[in-house]
């Protein structure tokens, strides 16, 4: 029906309080046949279907598992540490949400009703994983093994 063009390999997309599109690109890889460049999270008008604002990473970080809260007035994404904006900001945060453990974040979801951020961790993709469940302020709440690799969280 339309389409927009954003920047290269947008990894996931999510809607805001306004009822805004959001996207991140991760930028590629050097020597990929689609390029290289730097990553960005993208605003889009979903009426017009045109980019409103465009928030660009340095060179060489790696966001993804775009997500918002229950109310879509927050913004959360896993690059290295784990990420807040609000909808509303003007440039990206300069502090992470959450510092990265000596692990990997492998998955990120936000529970729609109490707004505890879910993070899923791989550990090293051959033993049971771990979700840590923390508090909308950043507090942890509690953790749990899961299976090999979690990535994905699903809400009924």
């Amino acid at each position: 029906v339309a389409s927009v063009t954003v920047g290269v390999q947008p990894t996931s997309l999510a809607v805001d309080r306004y009822g805004r599109l959001w996207t991140v690109t991760d930028g590629g890889y050097e020597d990929s046949p689609y390029g290289y460049e730097a990553p960005s999270l993208f605003r889009i008008d979903p009426e017009k279907f045109t980019i409103e604002k465009e928030f660009k990473f340095r060179l060489g970080n790696s966001p993804c598992e775009l997500q918002t809260n229950g109310d879509g007035s927050l913004l959360y994404w896993v690059d290295d540490d784990i990420w807040c904006m609000d909808v509303d900001a003007e440039r990206l945060p300069v502090r992470p949400f959450l510092e990265r453990r000596d692990t990997k974040y492998y998955g990120l979801t936000v529970s729609p009703s109490t707004g505890d951020v879910y993070v899923a961790d791989a550990i090293d993709y051959q033993q049971q994983g771990m979700i840590y469940r923390y508090t909308p302020e950043g507090e942890l709440a509690d953790e749990f093994y899961v299976g090999i690799t979690p990535g994905a969280f699903c809400w009924k």
